[in-house]
Formats: structure tokens, sequence, C-alpha cells
């Protein structure tokens, strides 16, 4: 019989002490996107302690391991990722980063031990024959970034086979405005595609003081700008849910010359299918309205990641699952956000869930947001977090089994 929610609670808060201490040595030594490699040497090493074998370099640095229970079972996947930021760390913690412009700022360091947390439950668990299958565990490299194919992490474990045989699949995230001991979730999707586009003006150029002489590409973007600013509240429908942000305007090397060009680049962001497609088709329309005034227009995309969508009754299980561990009054319906994760990939080939875990301190009086240099988490919701993971793939396999 699987263990209780309160023995597993208890089980998890007794490896406080090993969470912690793995989350700050990844802490110290961050590393970014395909570049984990003393990262995955600790996962490597903690794997062979717990004598659970690991296939190594899946997705250029990624462990993949199995617990392997009963062998007639079924398999659920459980998913860290691994990766840091290129931000200055700003936070005097006693184990800030040691690596000057790279830092932890979105809690994957947490997730990665709450990942090992939950290895070392299970594998016990597997010790007294209690795994009723076998689990996988995907310590996965480069979520904040792709390489130069364009390929994420998690979208390359699925290209090389990582899922294979799994029934179903959880993966978490820590939320910064959520206090410990909660988490959240939603059925269907949940996180936004991201696309990012590059568009360049280009004109002959001239002196400031002959403007009639040549177009001026700031003066136009002008015009780009404002109707890029309507396309979500005037193009978009209505019940649909979309973002376009201008992140970077560049043009021009001195007060007195109009430049020969100007580029920008952005964000977009939409929660469905049909949504991605419109703002980008109603992007292109809007860049061409400065060709009749002398402008040549190139606009470029790049794909990112496609929307995060939770499988239903993945979800429902894991509603189920949650409120058994933390609490009806823990558990909540999240928000649609427009944040994106490459969890996506993962839960296209294999029916998941992906859950929000409060990680802010009810001592704070304000919030550390991911993606900044003060980011920072409570460590007492690293035990929250590896019984919930061991929790979801215990009840998971013993459903599943039948």
């Amino acid at each position: 019989m699987a263990p209780t929610k309160t023995d597993l609670a208890n089980r998890a808060r007794a490896l406080q002490g090993q969470l912690s201490g793995w989350r700050r040595a990844i802490h110290r030594w961050p590393e970014l996107s395909f570049t984990e490699e003393r990262t995955a040497k600790l996962v490597q090493g903690t794997l062979e302690e717990l004598a659970i074998p690991y296939t190594p370099g899946v997705a250029k640095t990624g462990v993949v391991g199995t617990i392997e229970g009963d062998p007639k079972g079924p398999v659920v996947g459980l998913r860290a990722d691994m990766d840091a930021l290129p931000i200055f760390e700003r936070n005097e913690s006693g184990f800030d980063s040691e690596r000057p412009g790279i830092m932890h700022a979105c809690g994957h360091d947490a997730h990665t031990a709450m990942l090992l947390g939950a290895a070392t439950l299970l594998r016990a668990a597997a010790e007294r024959g209690e795994l009723p299958g076998s689990v996988r565990l995907l310590f996965q490299p480069s979520e904040e970034s792709s390489d130069s194919e364009g390929k994420s992490g998690g979208l390359r474990m699925v290209e090389e086979g990582a899922l294979e045989g799994v029934d179903g699949l959880f993966g978490l995230h820590v939320e910064s405005a959520l206090k410990v001991g909660s988490a959240r979730t939603r059925p269907g999707p949940m996180l936004a595609a991201v696309d990012t586009f590059g568009l360049t003006l280009r004109v002959p150029g001239g002196h400031a003081t002959e403007p009639h002489k040549t177009p001026d590409p700031i003066a136009l973007s002008g015009l780009i700008i404002n109707a890029i600013h309507q396309i979500v509240s005037r193009r978009l429908d209505p019940v649909e849910h979309g973002l376009i942000t201008i992140g970077t305007i560049s043009a021009g090397t001195a007060t007195n010359i109009i430049p020969d060009r100007l580029t920008m680049t952005g964000t977009v962001r939409s929660l469905t299918a049909a949504g991605r497609t419109r703002l980008r088709e109603e992007l292109r329309k809007i860049c061409s309205v400065v060709e009749p005034l002398g402008a040549q227009v190139e606009l470029k995309f790049q794909d990112g990641y496609p929307v995060t969508v939770n499988d239903p009754e993945a979800t429902e299980f894991a509603f189920d699952v949650m409120r058994e561990l933390l609490g009806d009054n823990q558990v909540s319906e999240s928000p649609l956000i427009l944040g994106s994760e490459d969890f996506s990939y993962l839960s296209q080939a294999v029916p998941g869930c992906f859950i929000m875990l409060g990680v802010k301190s009810p001592l704070w009086d304000r919030e550390y947001p991911v993606h900044t240099p003060t980011f920072r988490l409570d460590e007492a919701a690293l035990p929250t977090g590896t019984s919930l993971l061991a929790g979801l793939a215990l009840s998971w396999l013993e459903r599943a089994k039948g």
C-alpha cells in the first residue's frame, strides 16, 4: 500500500536539510541553458547514491533516471528544469551566485532539489514494495532558452525519446506571489505561447536639416508603435487573450543625422493557436502601413514555445492529490498566465499537468518576483514540493494500475 499523506509529508520534512543543501549548492553555481554540466553531475551523483539507474547527456546536458517498481505497472514522469538566467544576483543570502552575471532567478535550483527529494522518497517506496509501476525522472536542461536550431531542452527531450512509454506527466514551478504550503493549477490552456519578432525599417537616410529628402524611420516607427498597441484591443477577438510588447528600439548615430534604418524587437503572447496566428497576421499588416511612405520593411518571427495545455483528466487528478496533501484551503485554480514554459512540448507528447507552487514566506511583507536580481524563496516550500511530486507519482501509479 502507498504511504499516506501524513507519511509523505513527514518523510519530506525529514529531508529539509538535504533539500536545502542541494538547492544551495546549485544556487551557488548557476549554469545557463545547455551548459548545466556541474548541475547534471550533482544530479547523477545523487542518483548513484540512491541506486537509481540513469542516462546522462539527454538533450545535451539533461539526465533521465528511472525508479523501477512493479515491471507490469504503468510509468509516470516527473520533470524539473535545471538552467539559470543571465542576471546579477543581489541578495546577500550567504549562498548567492558565485558566477557574476548568472543567477537562479526562476527557481530551477529548487525544482531540481525537489525532484531529487521526490526520487529519494520514491526509491524508498520501491524498496518497501510500495511502487506499483515505474517513475521516469526528467532533469531537463534549457527551459529558459533555445539552441542554434531553435530547440529548447524540453523539445529535445521529446525528440530523443525521454518520454517513450510514459503514461502521465507532472511538473511544478515556484510562484513568488503564492504563500508556502499552497499550490494551484487549471485544466486546459494555462501558460501562453510565445513568439519573438524583429522589425527593420530601411530608408536612404540624410541630413537632419533636409527631412523632405528622405523618409524618417524614427517618425515612421511612431505610426507602427501606435498601430501595434491597437492590435490586441481592436483586431483580436475580445474573448481571446493576447499581448504584444515592444522590447527594444534602436536607430541613429548622431543628433544631426536622419538614420537609414531602425530596428525594433518584441514578444507576442497568446493562449490559443487561432489567437497566435491572428496576432502574427495583424502585426504583418501593421508593418506594411509605412511602405507607401517610402520605407522598406522587413519583419521576421522566431517561433517560441507553444501554449502549455493541461490535460483535463490529469488536472482533475492533480487537484485531488493536492487537496489531500495540502488541504482544501491551500489549493486553488490558477489564473491564465501569459508567461511561457517549454513543459508545453512535454505535455503535447504525454497527458500531463503543470502546477504552480507557493514559495512566499508568511513573514515577508512583499513579493520577490522571478527574473529579478532579488528573487528569493522560502525553503520551507521544498518539502511541500517534494511530497507533492512524490504523492502525484504514487497516486497516479495506484490509479493507473487499477
